[in-house]
Parts: structure tokens; C-alpha cells; sequence
């Protein structure tokens, strides 16, 4: 079998022992299904008309805000294992024994890969419980979106936009783990890093209130915040195909350098054993290592 997908098999199962990571993927979405059939047992539903009355609201935001909480946590709990992985690696000097035995690429394509996995399950965990519960307590609503492509491309959109994202986060708290020097001094960096994602979350009222805004186009250009903005603006329909197609490539085009770059310094951080990066150290090594 090829070394990285040993790697990320061997990701994938240490960290979906996790408890946190099962309370989450399963348990929670569990919970909030089961409140859902209890509700729809007990006569609870809302037609179309109904959630047109609640979209003029002023409490409307809690729909977009309890999804974009949902999947900021999922990105951040998954990418968050890898920042954890790598500097326990680094601190216990096992990172050094794992890449005399296989290269800096396969290590880190592995690592992001067995990651993913995790993700991918929380992220379709959600959606099931999502579209049943809108099936239960929204029948009507259900049938609307589903009966057309509408519902199978917002799911489309959700998934590129959340893989894109934990792939992002992953990238970046990998290179945090590379470069610091201890387990605590990464996790500090990376809950500051990891603070962006949650800022759309935290913002939901805003861009409900005016999704085309200046704010609300910001932010879902700017890599870190884009993933969860363009999921709020995608289920308030005020995304257009070209701010989508945008918000993508700019995701895209960050998350390969963050990559390119991460892996430079991985191979940085063996051939510099017991030094400390600089940054001219780390400008040298991503452009000529």
C-alpha cells in the first residue's frame, strides 16, 4: 500500500477515536435530530408561508447563524487535530524518525488526507440531519427545494466551500506546528489563527441584515473568512454566480500556495535540526529548499 495513504489511514483512525470528534460528528447531530422528531411527533411544522413571515423577523438570523457555528466548529475541531498532531510530533522528536522512512510530501499529503476524512463525515453527518429535519418540521419547504437542482447545488456549494476551508486551516495550523517549539506556544498561535473562521459567525447579523454590502463582500473574498460568509450568503440567496466563482478561485488559488508553502517547511524543519526559523531562513527555503 502506498505510504501516504498508510499515513492517512493511520490519521484518520487516531483521531476518530477522539471523543471530541465523535460528540460532534454523532452525538450532537444525534441530539438534534431526535428533538426534531419529537417536535414533528408533536404536531410542530412550518409551511412556506410561515418562513416567509419569519425571513422578515428581526430574530431571522439565528437560521444562518446556527449554520455557520455548525460548520466553523467542524473546520476548526478537524484542522485543529492537525495543529495538535504535528507539534506533539515535533515536541516528542518523532517528526524526525517519520521522514527518514517516507518524504515531506507523502508525510504531509497523508496527514492532510486522513484529516479530510474526518472532516467529510462531520460535514455530511450535518447535512442528513439538516435536509431531515427540514423534511420533518417543513414539508412543504422540503418539497420546494428539492423537488429542483436547487437543493442538490446548495449542497454542491456547501461541500466545495467547506472542503476548501478545512483544507486551508489544516495548511496553515500544519505550518504553525512546524514552526514553533512547543505544543503550547502552537495551540496559542493557532486559537488566534482559528479566530477567523468563527468571525462570520459572529457577524451573522450584519450580513444578514445587508448581504451585499461592502462588509459582507469583504469578507467573502478574504480566504480565511470566506468559507463560512459565502455559506451565510448562499442560504440567504444573495450569492451571485460570479461572487461564487470568485470567492472559489480566491480560495483556491491561497489554499495551493499555504500547501506549497507548508511543505517547504516541513523539509525546512528537519534540515535546520535544533535551529530557529528566521524569516529569511523561511523566505530561503520556500523559494530555493
Amino acid at each position: 500500500m502506498d505510504k501516504t495513504v498508510k499515513i492517512a489511514l493511520q490519521e484518520f483512525k487516531m483521531n476518530f477515536a477522539r471523543k471530541e470528534y465523535k460528540f460532534f460528528a454523532f452525538v450532537l447531530p444525534g441530539l438534534l435530530l431526535a428533538i426534531t422528531i419529537i417536535l414533528a411527533i408533536s404536531g410542530l411544522q412550518f409551511s412556506t408561508m410561515q418562513f416567509e413571515l419569519m425571513k422578515q423577523s428581526y430574530y431571522f438570523f439565528a437560521f444562518p447563524s446556527t449554520i455557520a457555528m455548525v460548520f466553523s466548529l467542524a473546520i476548526f475541531l478537524s484542522a485543529n487535530f492537525m495543529l495538535q498532531g504535528i507539534a506533539k510530533e515535533k515536541e516528542n522528536k518523532i517528526l524526525e524518525i517519520l521522514v527518514s522512512s517516507v518524504s515531506f510530501k507523502q508525510l504531509l499529503t497523508g496527514k492532510i488526507l486522513g484529516l479530510s476524512m474526518l472532516g467529510l463525515i462531520q460535514f455530511f453527518a450535518w447535512v442528513i440531519v439538516g435536509v431531515l429535519t427540514i423534511f420533518l418540521i417543513a414539508p412543504e419547504i422540503f418539497e420546494e427545494i428539492f423537488s429542483s437542482f436547487l437543493g442538490t447545488q446548495v449542497i454542491i456549494l456547501y461541500f466545495l466551500f467547506f472542503i476548501l476551508g478545512y483544507l486551508l486551516y489544516a495548511s496553515l495550523l500544519a505550518s504553525i506546528g512546524v514552526l514553533t517549539e512547543t505544543r503550547s506556544q502552537a495551540q496559542q498561535i493557532g486559537t488566534m489563527l482559528t479566530g477567523f473562521v468563527l468571525i462570520p459567525a459572529l457577524s451573522t447579523m450584519f450580513i444578514t441584515s445587508n448581504s451585499t454590502g461592502l462588509y459582507s463582500q469583504l469578507i467573502t473574498f478574504f480566504p480565511l473568512t470566506a468559507p463560512i460568509t459565502a455559506m451565510i450568503r448562499i442560504f440567504l440567496g444573495t450569492m451571485t454566480p460570479l461572487d461564487i466563482v470568485l470567492s472559489l478561485g480566491i480560495l483556491c488559488i491561497t489554499t495551493a500556495v499555504i500547501i506549497y508553502v507548508t511543505a517547504k517547511l516541513f523539509r525546512a524543519e528537519i534540515l535546520m535540526y535544533g535551529k530557529k526559523f528566521s524569516i529569511r531562513s523561511m523566505i530561503y527555503f520556500v523559494i530555493k529548499g
